[in-house]
């Protein structure tokens, strides 16, 4: 694995001219290995989270405990996740590991005693996506694009049975952060949100 990083960051490195205007095709060079390159390091350090040395009588510390936080406030379970969601085009193998290890140390934060996990017959999942606005993501992007899926999977059978239309209801929105961006992950009785819709919300007929 680590042959394999030292590759691909030199790989990366011939994509920049010595001299003279970087091209297109270069950049478009340089942003696949650096897609690679992610996925190779998650690699990496998932081998050293589970196989490396642990000091004696320490928890093993890990990327997705520090990447991730849960609380239960008013009946309403927050996940926050210290990363954007990816785009689904984005989505390796090693990322949605990354993402299912980051959601569940959440989860499990939200379950410290004396804290029990709530479970809904009927959930509502509020997701928002906060990215950083730079130079490489300064435009729009699709709700429907991200990695959705990686969520909702990782939340059925612990917070509402099935993620079907009889037990779950999800919606995405995103917004602009000059940080580094992460995820909320907001469950809670789609009931609550019913009342709410009740109120604002015209009916479908007479």
């Amino acid at each position: 694995m680590y042959t394999d990083l030292n590759k691909t960051l030199a790989a990366i490195g011939k994509c920049l001219p010595a001299g003279g205007e970087v091209t297109t095709e270069q950049l478009h060079r340089m942003y696949d290995l650096t897609q690679r390159l992610l996925s190779q390091e998650l690699a990496v350090i998932c081998d050293l989270e589970t196989y490396g040395p642990n000091p004696a009588g320490q928890e093993r510390p890990t990327l997705a405990r520090r990447h991730a936080a849960g609380r239960s406030v008013n009946g309403i379970v927050m996940l926050t996740i210290q990363e954007p969601l990816p785009a689904m085009k984005r989505l390796t193998e090693a990322v949605e590991e990354h993402w299912k290890a980051m959601l569940h140390a959440a989860i499990s934060e939200v379950a410290q005693p004396p804290e029990t996990l709530p479970f809904f017959e009927r959930a509502f999942v509020a997701i928002e996506i906060v990215t950083p606005r730079g130079s490489n993501n300064v435009r729009v992007w699709d709700t429907s694009n991200r990695a959705i899926q990686v969520i909702l999977n990782n939340l059925k059978g612990i917070f509402f049975h099935d993620d079907d239309m009889e037990h779950m209801a999800f919606s995405v929105v995103g917004r602009w952060s000059e940080g580094t961006g992460k995820t909320v992950i907001r469950v809670f009785d789609f009931a609550k949100l019913q009342q709410v819709w009740t109120e604002i919300l015209p009916t479908d007929g007479p």
